[in-house]
């Protein structure tokens, strides 16, 4: 189910740049905040806050690109076994997991 639902949105380039667009305007709005309020405040406190933000949401945005390639390399991995599969004549489906 989930192989199907990732071999089904691979092709769906829209999704992609919806990822990427998202990535760009965070790391852009984090980087805005922080160079309108900084000067205003002027607290460490302050500019400690923005520098966790700034790693938490970093770390989600890598932490879901290395899923995604994790996924795809697996599929890869799943569609190569059954492909030597098929051409080996074999009737088992793929034992890679």
């Amino acid at each position: 189910m989930a192989e199907r639902t990732l071999l089904e949105r691979c092709s769906d380039l829209e999704i992609t740049r919806r990822r990427v667009r998202l990535v760009v305007v965070s790391g852009l709005l984090l980087a805005a905040a922080l160079v309108v309020t900084a000067p205003l405040i002027g607290s460490w406190e302050f500019l400690l806050f923005f520098a966790v933000a700034y790693i938490l949401v970093t770390t989600w945005e890598r932490v879901g690109y290395a899923r995604t390639i994790m996924a795809y390399k697996g599929l890869a991995l799943k569609l190569a076994a059954r492909a030597a599969a098929i051409e080996g004549g074999e009737d088992e489906g793929p034992t890679v997991s």
